[in-house]
């Protein structure tokens, strides 16, 4: 079975009212940014509602999480099209 990635939605706030998410990975003995958003959001709960979303869009099924890659042969795809939004909503674009 393929290990489960250790990756984690975090927020950063530049300036008051200016939030970011970035999704990190936890490789050996530190973090590494696996991607972060360009333009902040005005409120904590909207960046991290859009950071999991991103999360969500590299798991191909929720109920087991984000796998490491197999050898692409042995891959199924098993996107389900519904959105989730972990409990924090679903962030106002625009």
């Amino acid at each position: 079975m393929q290990l489960l990635r250790r990756i984690a939605v975090t927020v950063i706030e530049e300036e008051e009212g200016a939030y970011r998410w970035r999704l990190v990975e936890l490789e050996g003995e530190g973090w590494h940014v696996l991607s972060q958003q360009a333009r902040s959001m005005k409120t904590y709960k909207a960046a991290m509602a859009a950071g999991l979303l991103e999360l969500q869009k590299m798991v191909d099924d929720l109920d087991i999480g984000p796998r490491e890659d197999e050898p692409e042969p042995a891959r199924a795809k098993k996107k389900s099209g519904s959105v989730f939004g972990f409990g924090f909503g679903l962030p106002k674009m625009g």
